[in-house]
């Protein structure tokens, strides 16, 4: 089951999440809304993350979710491999993760690369690898940038651990994985975006082995946007 965010999360940041919500959906860049909500409510480095990877605008929301689909059986899968295998590797040395409003599950660690021979990694790949068996995809191809350190070295043990996977070190990951035919594993919002179908391989695997380490702030932005006492009188929203 996953955590309640009301027992697991600070009052001050639970309205920062309500507040920052409202913001993005009156068009306010999220730059610019970060900083208003993180000034008021006093956000630790941490908790301004966890707004700008797990809060978006409805309209937003709403194209991401448009583009999920439910299973991936013979279909050709594109993974976003830095991406998918640290979240997972998130889980699995028992940090916090987060099911954000878009229905994807997202963690807050730095984006850098740690060393493929810790074992929280190599198991990451090894369970990636059987989940990917277990969806039934027709073919992997899985995308490394090139330009992070010892990249060539974990493709390496990725083709050693995965031989079925095709792994490809791409210039520009990003780019090689929205222009590729297939669907795409990625929690990256701007591949998000851009994709065309979409599948939380990341998130699967996480809310099946790890479902007690999940914060839901989709159901709780759900519940509390909809709630009136989140609004005032004149009808303006959390922040006016």
């Amino acid at each position: 089951m996953t955590k309640d965010p009301e027992k697991h999360l600070r009052r001050e940041l639970l309205e920062a999440l309500i507040d920052y919500k409202y913001l993005l959906n009156r068009g306010y860049k999220s730059k610019g809304a970060l900083n208003l909500v993180t000034s008021r409510y006093l956000l630790t480095r941490e908790e301004r993350m966890l707004l700008y990877r797990c809060v978006h605008s409805d309209s937003d929301v709403i194209s991401i979710q448009g583009k999920i689909v439910n299973e991936i059986w013979g279909r050709h899968l594109i993974i976003d491999g830095y991406n998918v295998l640290l979240t997972v590797a998130a889980a699995i040395e028992g940090l916090t993760l987060y099911l954000c409003d878009d229905g994807i599950v997202r963690d807050l660690r730095s984006a850098k690369i740690k060393d493929f021979s810790a074992p929280s990694i190599m198991n990451a790949v090894e369970i990636v690898r059987d989940a990917t068996g277990e969806l039934g995809p027709s073919n992997v191809i899985l995308f490394l940038d090139k330009s992070v350190s010892m990249s060539a070295e974990h493709s390496k043990i990725i083709r050693m651990l995965s031989p079925q996977w095709e792994v490809i070190l791409a210039s520009r990951t990003d780019t090689e994985v929205i222009s590729s035919r297939g669907v795409i594993a990625s929690s990256d919002y701007v591949i998000l975006m851009k994709a065309k179908e979409i599948y939380d391989l990341a998130g699967f695997i996480v809310l099946k082995k790890f479902p007690d380490q999940v914060v839901d702030l989709q159901r709780y932005l759900k519940q509390n946007l909809n709630n009136p006492r989140n609004q005032n009188t004149n009808g303006r929203g959390p922040v006016a």
